[in-house]
């Protein structure tokens, strides 16, 4: 009779083994890369290109590597902020401030780090100097000794291969008006010909066309969306989940109406990268204008435990998930905080939109008439704080006038925006003119805004919902939400 075989001996055996110890360190894996990496917050620090600041650009690449690198939770700040609010921050939160210099095309730099307590208790800051090197060695330099953990290792994907064009990107990622963009989107164009495995660079060039699309319609050009489009597209396949294109991609999306393409997008980047506070302000954008306003508060919910006490509203746009709920009260505090950093004409219709919900009329024609100023931007909202100003003196015909120059730019306009037309709709309804204003509501759903809640209950629509045509629409509204809630459940972004 043979000896039998060692158990151990058999390959079946071995193949088992091995296949549950591959499963459980994929389990360890996914498990690890789900806990949180904690909080970074980078101070606003000066970086010298041959006389021109790029430190913000280097600010925005920094972010860009500690969110996709190690899933990090980045929030800025202009300075340190005051004992007082250094209180409200999680003591574990840490600290960055950098400067630095162009010498020829090497990078010399200086990293400070420290967190919360430890500047509490009075101790030091840790630093690294970097001497004068080739930019892309700093960068593996950096990310090596950060006091993070590294999840993911695509440094390669975010930083350019040849140093001048390391120069090139801060100076793209450093610009943050719209005209500035639109200036800058030939030498962004060229940039990703010569790094077409930048992922940032695709980034910078989607941020710039999507800028690009807003400063004059009327030389939008032909394709201009699609390019916008294939920039953000290009960057997630390089870097599936990048928390910056991924946002500015779903924006786009949303604005041209693809709404149902935004939320796949953002989906699929908050299951792989769940503490990053700009994927759920995308989430609440895309969601609010859907209807789908339960997602969109929890959304904001989140964004905000996630940036915490120092938490600032967007600069992007005013947060109206508030007002579709009818939570005037949140809605007003959000308009607070926004004002309180900034006036520019979006703010100022809004706050002005808020007095006439309230029915104050006269502080409503304080803020129209700031946010009619020639000086005033963004200039489509100025335009509309002056329709808003006629109305409230009384000059109807004027108002309708403005309103009908302004509908006939924004229809030539590549990147509609339904939201947006939404409120040309409430304008023309309040100046009287149901039947334009109803076209204005129609042109708003087919352009993708599809919110329930506001076309129903919005006091300024009141006229529209009066119209022979309302019944039609309003049953096309209510089919879509519905649709949109089968597809993206509040579970659907839940971490």
């Amino acid at each position: 009779m043979p000896h039998p075989r060692s158990v151990m001996a058999r390959p079946s055996i071995w193949i088992a083994l091995i296949l549950v110890l591959l499963g459980l360190a994929a389990t360890v894996a996914f498990i690890t890369s789900r806990q949180s990496a904690g909080r970074v917050l980078i101070l606003a620090s000066p970086l010298d290109d041959q006389g021109k600041d790029v430190g913000s650009g280097m600010e925005v690449l920094l972010s860009d590597c500690l969110e996709v690198l190690s899933g990090a939770t980045v929030t800025h700040a202009a300075r340190l902020p005051s004992p007082a609010d250094l209180d409200r921050v999680p003591p574990d939160t840490r600290l960055l401030r950098f400067s630095g210099r162009r010498s020829g095309d090497q990078l010399a730099m200086t990293l400070e780090w420290n967190t919360v307590d430890r500047v509490r208790a009075g101790k030091p800051w840790a630093l690294d100097a970097l001497a004068p090197q080739e930019p892309q060695r700093a960068m593996r330099h950096i990310v090596q000794h950060w006091p993070l953990p590294l999840r993911f290792r695509q440094l390669d994907a975010l930083i350019p291969a040849s140093s001048p064009n390391f120069w090139l990107l801060l100076e793209g990622l450093s610009i943050r008006d719209d005209p500035s963009a639109a200036a800058h989107l030939e030498a962004s164009q060229r940039f990703v010909e010569a790094e077409p495995r930048c992922a940032t660079g695709w980034t910078v060039l989607g941020d710039h066309l999507y800028r690009s699309l807003w400063v004059d319609p009327r030389q939008a050009g032909i394709g201009l969306g699609s390019r916008t489009h294939h920039a953000f597209q290009k960057a997630v396949e390089l870097v599936p989940g990048h928390p910056r294109a991924t946002f500015l991609w779903s924006m786009m999306l949303t604005d041209t109406g693809n709404q149902s393409m935004a939320l796949q997008a953002l989906r699929d980047a908050v299951r792989l990268r769940t503490d990053l506070p700009d994927l759920y302000l995308g989430i609440a954008y895309a969601s609010r204008t859907s209807g789908l306003l339960e997602v969109a508060r929890r959304a904001l919910a989140r964004r905000a435990r996630l940036l915490g006490p120092l938490a600032s509203p967007s600069a992007w746009f005013a947060e109206t998930t508030y007002l579709y709920l009818g939570d005037l009260e949140a809605f007003g505090q959000e308009l607070a905080k926004t004002g309180s950093l900034r006036q520019d004409a979006s703010i100022l219709f809004y706050r002005g939109y808020f007095a006439l919900l309230q029915g104050q009329d006269k502080p409503a024609l304080g803020f129209m008439r700031a946010g009619s100023d020639p000086g005033a931007i963004p200039t489509h909202f100025r335009d509309l704080c002056r329709v808003y100003l006629a109305y409230l003196e009384g000059r109807s015909s004027d108002g309708l006038i403005e309103l009908r120059e302004m509908d006939e730019i924004r229809g030539k306009l590549h990147i509609p925006d339904g939201e947006w037309t939404f409120k040309e709709a409430e304008a023309y309804a309040i100046l009287g003119d149901a039947d334009r204003g109803v076209d204005c509501a129609t042109r708003a759903f087919v352009q993708g805004f599809s919110c329930a809640a506001w076309y129903e209950t919005s006091p300024f629509l009141a006229r529209v919902r009066t119209h022979p045509r309302w019944p039609t629409l309003r049953r096309n509204i209510r089919e879509r939400q519905a649709v949109l809630e089968g597809s993206f459940p509040v579970s659907a972004f839940e971490p």
